[in-house]
């Protein structure tokens, strides 16, 4: 196939040849002159070319098309002469033609032009300057001239540079600008950081803000999760557990942690106290060193800035955040009345008549003492002493423990300032009014072990929370001796704590790493929510627990020295929104008729789910 292929093309080629040869010119023929006509018009454009016109809607003919073919183009620099002087160059130029026509074969004149470009001049100039004034000196110098020149001279330059510092500072205050001091810096190196961490932890301030837990939607009415957010630590403290936690109710991002040890043996090592703040967790924003180990700490409701602190060694003391210093601004000093033993629990009163701040602390010496903040000192007055109202107690029947006992936590009706309710080692729980001259009007005696903490409910003011080492969280209506429900966590139950948006809804934590959330209203037998902080392996215990005042956060303490958020989903704030929106004695009254529904159900069992 490919040679029959090659063999019609060379056929092809025979055939071409022999036409070509038949084409012959005779000698007119190749004389005669055949013109060519150069046009402008172009013949790849076609004369009938349309374009649609979208303002009338139809085809119409191209307009202001060009003809023209360009094939080259050059802009020149050559000058037009005086009509003159053309006509003349004219004659010279068809001269010039004509002769070269009989010496050139091609009818065309070619013209050379040359260029050159322009040098630049090179000058030298010279100058020439006066000789400086040379004076001759000579002498003899000792070294105590040399040294006392050089003090005359030092001297001189500090007076001047005081008058220059003098001089700039009254300007700057005629101008009303700020002097820079060590302060201003610091602050806004604080700043520098804060945004730093939040660059860093992007994410996890985006789940702070916008993030709920979408298995929600799946899950029962009622029944939630929590979601970790941020870890906040004291490298110092490292190791220590955290005693106590407290929120700032002005600023809702701002939390006090109290560092101590619950190891008798190293009560009186030193601890601290250090504020955190959401905003950034990396670095606590203020560090107060104490002598011995913190057990408590709370910060005053109306006066944000006061934080109370209890010691160890039965010190007491009030901190002013404003000062830059790490001193208190009063401290217990008498003799006479003062905790001799661990303060475990502080808690601040509302102001007096003369509108002076006061405080109550509780303590492990069996001693109640209200503490009056008067400029630089704290006056104290005893308000009970547990030794003395417990010899007319008994303790409960198969109870073995000594009647008497240490307290341990305190707390205070929200409607009623004098009455309080005070928890002890032994298990009872004491309620007592009246703060000038306390005594027991009712002993709760259900719990059989330690009573860590009582919290009375912030909406309804007969109702309150405790736990206790027995391993049990207990609700009570004051004005019954036993308890109205009962939760059994199977652990040490360390603390416990209502939800300031919900008078149904607590959070308790327990030696084994966990957290739960109970929600009475949805649930009256199991938590809502339960949540492992730390496995068994880790051999970590959580110790404390608190709600955010505003935002659906809680924050959790553990013996390592760490505390963590979380953020509740939106099954487990359900009243929030209300909380946020409506009025605060409506509110209030809602939750109040919430919580007496649930006391009613309590006491008809069988109407109970």
């Amino acid at each position: 196939m490919l040679r029959k292929n090659v063999l019609e093309k060379i056929r092809r080629r025979k055939a071409a040849s022999k036409k070509m040869t038949h084409i012959l010119l005779t000698l007119e023929e190749l004389d005669r002159d055949v013109s060519t006509i150069l046009t402008t018009s172009s013949p790849y454009i076609v004369e009938s070319a349309v374009e649609y016109s979208y303002k009338e809607r139809t085809y119409k003919p191209l307009q202001n098309r060009s003809n023209a073919i360009v094939f080259f183009q050059q802009r020149g620099n050559i000058k037009r002469k005086a009509p003159q002087q053309e006509t003349k160059d004219a004659n010279k130029g068809e001269e010039s033609v004509e002769e070269l026509d009989t010496k050139r074969k091609n009818k065309f004149n070619f013209c050379d032009r040359a260029t050159q470009t322009f040098n630049f001049l090179l000058s030298d100039k010279e100058t020439q300057t006066e000789p400086l004034p040379q004076i001759p000196f000579d002498g003899t110098v000792s070294p105590a001239d040399i040294i006392q020149a050089y003090q005359e001279k030092e001297a001189q330059g500090k007076q001047e540079n005081e008058e220059q510092l003098s001089k700039s500072t009254r300007k700057s205050s005629r101008k009303g600008q700020k002097i820079i001091n060590p302060e201003s810096q610091r602050r806004f190196f604080r700043f520098c950081e804060r945004m730093i961490d939040q660059n860093l932890l992007s994410d996890v301030n985006i789940d702070f803000s916008f993030y709920d837990t979408p298995s929600d939607e799946f899950k029962d009415k009622g029944l939630g999760s929590l979601l970790a957010l941020w870890k906040f630590s004291h490298q110092p403290m490292k190791g220590m557990p955290v005693t106590g936690l407290s929120w700032n109710n002005y600023y809702p991002d701002m939390f006090a942690v109290a560092f101590g040890s619950f190891d008798l043996t190293k009560r009186h090592q030193q601890g601290c106290v250090c504020v955190f703040s959401l905003k950034c967790p990396s670095y606590p924003e203020k560090v107060i060193p104490c002598k011995s180990g913190v057990y408590c700490v709370e910060f005053n409701k109306e006066w944000s800035y006061l934080l109370a602190v209890g010691l160890a060694d039965g010190t007491v003391a009030v901190y002013d955040l404003r000062r830059n210093t790490n001193s208190p601004i009063a401290i217990n000093k008498t003799l006479r009345l003062e905790h001799n033993d661990m303060v475990n629990q502080v808690k601040w009163l509302p102001d007096n008549i003369d509108g002076q701040h006061n405080f109550c602390s509780i303590s492990a010496d069996c001693r109640v003492i209200s503490w009056l903040l008067a400029k630089s000192e704290l006056i104290p007055s005893e308000v009970i002493n547990l030794r003395q109202n417990d010899a007319t107690t008994k303790a409960p029947e198969g109870n073995k423990m000594d009647s008497m006992s240490c307290g341990t936590s305190i707390s205070f009706n929200p409607d009623c300032s004098d009455m309080f309710l005070i928890g002890t080692e032994n298990g009872f729980i004491h309620k007592c009014c009246n703060l000038s001259n306390a005594q027991y009007l009712d002993v709760y005696k259900d719990h059989s072990n330690i009573v860590y903490n009582v919290h009375w409910n912030p909406y309804h003011s007969r109702v309150f929370l405790s736990c206790s080492a027995d391993w049990t969280i207990r609700i009570w209506d004051h004005t019954l001796r036993q308890s109205v429900f009962t939760f059994d966590l199977l652990n040490e139950v360390k603390d416990v704590t209502w939800a300031p948006f919900s008078s149904s809804l607590f959070a308790a934590v327990t030696s084994d790493g966990k957290v739960h959330i109970f929600d009475i209203m949805m649930n009256r037998q199991q938590p809502t929510s339960s949540y492992t902080v730390y496995n068994s392996k880790k051999n970590v215990n959580l110790t404390s627990v608190q709600f955010n005042p505003v935002k659906p956060v809680i924050i959790i303490g553990d013996d390592k020295g760490s505390v963590i958020s979380f953020k509740l989903s939106p099954n487990l704030r359900s009243s929030l929104k209300a909380f946020q929106t409506l009025e605060k004695s409506k509110f209030a009254a809602s939750e109040r008729e919430k919580m007496e529904k649930i006391l009613k159900l309590a006491r008809n069992p069988e109407n109970n789910n």
